[in-house]
């Protein structure tokens, strides 16, 4: 059920900008076409239909199963559908009036029907025959005229025929991708970006007026492992918000592994720090700010590796009205070593209730700084989408240049729509970001923590599932994993085998004492074959084992320290490889000592 981001609010959106008001033609005096109407289209509305004057509506009387709890007389709804030709369009309801005759009044285009529903019970009724002058989306209205007591109908299905769907007509179909069909598709931005390491990615976003929905997030510095952007989450909240995933996969911040975790190295004043889940799982930081549409905002965003297989990622905000850098927070991921990579802009929409209006986003002066202290201007991005859109659910999804600006456009059942894939470029302006970084707010880094290591010499491997003995040269043997060079290696056998040798490894330490340690180093082999999950367990005699966890590895061949939960004494060490990076069956690791932080 996904495809991109949590519902909030309620507001704007579609190609109308705030509300609507409703303004009908007349009702038509012209008899139904004769015979029966035939219908070989069925729209469920759940994913396909809003209250479009009263957002809040919404939650009360679109459900998965149809309309319900239609109490409103002023209440307009509107189903959505797209359809490949032009023509004739017979429109249908599954419907009941359930406590006796309603009059409702059925719109398409500049044609209105007004109906009398008098069964009782679910039935098909035929609305009318209307004429649709154009392919592309169109929406059916309705709305209540009169009620017997107090509810106006309940509407299971819409139902379509004619001409204008023989060629093909597309809505959300499928109960499951109700949700993000009502949310809309997301779009995005990929930038080029020099081959080079980046420590910081400067962007500027300025929403025109009207296109500010609740819903809306304007994500304008995207990175590898987390985003940065300007939300609107409600009529009268926008926040600024900066979040960072864990890597640990999961939607539940509760099941992040302590080692696994994002710290938070600093944040500024007023803003709120703590997790978030639901789409991946890690920190999020955001600052309550009443951005406002035609003002350009600056996003700063910082990313270098800190020692100890982590990485500091810090963003700043810019806003005229404050006049200064503001310090949104810092966060240290861990099993991470690396600069910023992947960068990015998004637009999307994370309340179902405005699905149906448009919002639009620009995005400008795109700079990023290596680690030499040069700038570089960014003036290439491909376009991209989501599975929403791949899939052909929403068809209302735009991006491109605008006044040599990047934008990125969606939602409101427009009809032009951008090639995935597309490549734009905008003219460069040399206007370089004029940034004193000695006068950004200063984030306090916490110190490394010392540890202790034991001493490997007197250790032992007891036991391997299976060691290389010829292929590797003078490497593949596993005594060399605790021999305190990390340029020899461990390998599996995978040269003239006795046996096939696949996941899991493992591997017995005996460290000839009883050690008390809260933590374990593993480095990866400075090559192929690098493990991606490690069993660790632990015993006292050799026969009764505590298991500690799996842990995930980093594709790299840095040291990578793995934080036990609470400090624990040992004298055996297991290793349990279980998965490889690569996929295939072989697996490596250069070394892995035991210690206790001082």
């Amino acid at each position: 059920m996904k495809v991109l981001f949590i519902v909030m609010i309620i507001g704007l959106f579609g190609c109308d900008p705030d509300v609507v008001v409703y303004n009908p033609e007349p009702a038509s005096t012209e008899e139904p076409a004769e015979g029966p109407l035939d219908f070989s289209v069925i729209i469920p509305p759940g994913g396909n239909s809003w209250v479009v004057n009263n957002v809040a509506q919404n939650s009360t009387v679109i459900y998965d199963s149809g309309i319900h709890n239609w109490i409103e007389l002023d209440d307009v709804i509107r189903t959505y559908f797209k359809v490949s030709s032009a023509g004739t369009l017979n429109v249908g309801l599954n419907i009941s009036a359930p406590e006796g005759t309603s009059k409702i009044r059925v719109t398409v285009g500049d044609q209105t029907v007004e109906k009398e529903i008098t069964n009782t019970d679910y039935a098909d009724v035929e609305i009318g025959q209307f004429d649709l002058e154009s392919a592309g989306y169109h929406y059916i209205e309705i709305q209540g005229l009169e009620k017997a007591a107090t509810y106006i109908g309940d509407i299971n299905n819409v139902l379509l025929g004619g001409s204008a769907v023989t060629n093909g007509v597309a809505f959300v179909e499928n109960e499951e991708d109700f949700y993000f069909g009502r949310r809309g598709p997301s779009v995005h931005l990929k930038y080029t970006t020099p081959d080079s390491d980046i420590t910081w990615f400067y962007n500027e976003v300025t929403v025109p007026e009207g296109e500010d929905v609740v819903g809306s997030y304007f994500m304008a510095n995207g990175f590898g492992e987390g985003y940065f952007g300007m939300q609107v989450n409600s009529d009268s909240e926008r926040r600024i918000l900066f979040s960072v995933w864990s890597p640990y996969v999961t939607d539940n911040p509760e099941e992040i592994p302590e080692d696994q975790r994002i710290t938070l190295l600093g944040n500024g004043e007023g803003v709120t720090v703590g997790e978030f889940g639901a789409e991946g799982s890690g920190g999020q930081s955001y600052m309550t700010y009443q951005w406002q549409p035609e003002t350009t905002y600056k996003f700063l965003l910082k990313g270098e590796p800190s020692g100890s297989n982590s990485t500091d990622y810090t963003a700043y905000f810019y806003a005229p009205e404050l006049g200064e850098w503001h310090l949104i927070a810092s966060f240290r991921r861990p099993q991470t070593s690396t600069y910023l990579t992947n960068f990015h802009s998004f637009l999307e929409n994370f309340d179902t209730k405005t699905g149906y209006i448009t919002r639009k986003g620009t995005y400008g002066n795109q700079w990023v700084r290596d680690t030499a202290g040069n700038w570089h201007e960014v003036t290439e991005a491909t376009f991209t989408y989501d599975a929403t859109a791949n899939a052909g659910i929403r068809q209302d999804y735009q991006g491109g240049i605008d006044n040599n600006t990047f934008y990125l456009k969606n939602c409101g059942f427009f009809n032009e729509n951008t090639t995935y894939g597309s490549v734009f470029s905008r003219t460069g302006t040399g206007n370089v970001p004029n940034i004193d970084f000695g006068a950004l707010p200063e984030v306090t880094v916490p110190e490394e923590e010392e540890v202790d290591f034991y001493d490997k010499s007197a250790w032992e491997v007891l036991e391997f599932s299976s060691q290389e003995e010829v292929g590797e040269g003078d490497n593949g043997f596993a005594a060399l994993i605790i021999d305190g060079d990390s340029d020899t290696y461990w390998h599996s056998c995978w040269n003239n085998c006795s046996e096939t040798f696949g996941y899991p490894h493992t591997l017995v330490i005996d460290m000839k004492a009883s050690n008390t340690a809260d933590r374990i180093q593993v480095i990866q082999r400075n090559g192929s074959r690098k493990v991606k999950t490690l069993g660790i367990a632990v015993s006292s005699d050799g026969v009764t084992w505590e298991d500690l966890g799996d842990f995930i590895l980093e594709n790299s061949a840095n040291a990578q320290v793995l934080s036990l939960s609470e400090p624990v004494a040992f004298r055996y060490l297991k290793l349990t490889a279980l998965d490889a990076f690569d996929g295939d069956r072989f697996a490596a690791l250069a070394e892995v000592s035991v210690g206790m932080a001082q």
